[in-house]
């Protein structure tokens, strides 16, 4: 077995190679460079699980980093978004006030996990808004920036997001503080999170699709890690590889960290038969770590609906999915919105859906589903 995995099939993990992405970097990059003004200073990455979200988010912060900037980053947990925002900012603004004849880019380092000394409630601001003021006007004058993730963004609560979206529009639009946003979220926070005026600033934030890779990307990220490990790889084997994978980036990843175990000797080829084994092992364990653990939490009508999908050989109208499932489409498009917030599926074009995952429909067709007559 070879050794030195130079893959990593592991949620929230960056890839060997960010391949696909470089145009979104690049816009990135600019914004950041721009200040508050650019319209990508204030971004959404928008996707189904394992496409790539959280990487991207990574790639941002790694970016910033390098320009001596601060990150505040958190998760969208159920509650206490706002606190938590808060308490990071806190110790930075803390840390910032307590030493201030240190770089701040020598803080970049340390990030929010470092402990600071905590100042009392009567030496400083104690709301996230005025806490935020504070530090973007202290990053200023020094010419650094802060940068705020979220990822998950769409398991908070609503109040909090829609509550965040106001401070950051005060902050960061109206006030012109170097205080950039990037937050990552499941496509259905579309309809759920960012509806109604409280939401405005989210409406107007930048928005990512983080979908598929296309085929050249795909075969980027499989080949350069392999070469960078001092291995080929046959064309016709790689060519397999990239099709089995189909443009998602964590099969992309299963699919290569199982060729890689299956090699002998790496520097002598991956051969076809070691992408057969990857293949093999990727699906199954894309069943079992992204699809499984959904589909255990579905109801029998959700589950219904997806069988009900699996009659087409591409994307499936609700009409259809209705009538296999012996209900109305109205009653179909319930269940629409709960396999979207699950990812199970994603919407292509009105009243289109589609499977959300790779091997999804075959792995579905193996489970038994008790339709009605029709």
């Amino acid at each position: 077995m070879a050794k030195n995995n130079p893959f990593s099939p592991t949620f929230g993990t960056s890839p060997p190679a960010l391949a696909g992405r470089d145009a979104i970097l690049e816009d990135l990059d600019e914004a950041f460079e721009t200040g508050p003004s650019h319209p990508d200073y204030t971004v959404l990455f928008i996707g189904i699980g394992g496409t790539g979200k959280t990487v991207m988010l990574n790639a941002a912060e790694d970016m910033v980093r390098k320009r001596g900037w601060l990150v505040v980053a958190e998760q969208g947990n159920p509650s206490g978004l706002i606190e938590r925002l808060r308490d990071g900012a806190a110790r930075l603004l803390a840390e910032f006030d307590s030493e201030p004849s240190r770089r701040v880019s020598g803080l970049q380092a340390a990030g929010v996990g470092i402990a600071f000394e905590h100042r009392s409630s009567s030496q400083g601001p104690q709301d996230l808004r005025s806490i935020l003021g504070s530090l973007g006007d202290r990053l200023a004058q020094t010419g650094s920036g802060l940068l705020i993730t979220v990822d998950e963004l769409h398991a908070a609560d609503v109040g909090e997001v829609r509550e965040l979206g106001g401070i950051l529009q005060h902050v960061t639009r109206r006030e012109g503080r170097p205080i950039a946003f990037a937050g990552a979220a499941l496509p259905y926070i579309e309809d759920e999170l960012l509806q109604g005026q409280l939401a405005t600033f989210l409406q107007r934030c930048s928005r990512y699709d983080i979908g598929p890779l296309d085929a050249a990307a795909t075969r980027n990220a499989l080949e350069i890690p392999m070469s960078r490990s001092a291995a080929t790889i046959d064309d016709h084997a790689l060519g397999r590889a990239v099709e089995a994978a189909n443009g998602y980036p964590f099969m992309v990843q299963l699919i290569g960290f199982y060729t890689w175990k299956a090699v002998h000797d790496p520097a002598a080829g991956i051969n076809d038969a070691d992408v057969t084994v990857g293949i093999n092992r990727a699906e199954s364990r894309i069943g079992r770590l992204v699809i499984a653990p959904t589909w255990n939490e579905l109801s029998n009508t959700d589950r219904r609906f997806l069988a009900a999908m699996t009659e087409d050989t591409g994307d499936s109208t609700l009409d259809a999915i209705a009538q296999r499932m012996g209900v109305s489409t109205n009653y179909a498009h319930v269940y629409r919105r709960r396999l979207e917030r699950a990812g199970m599926i994603v919407t292509t074009a009105r009243n289109t859906v589609a499977f959300g995952y790779p091997t999804a429909r075959a792995w579905v067709s193996q489970r038994t589903v008790q339709l009605p007559p029709q």
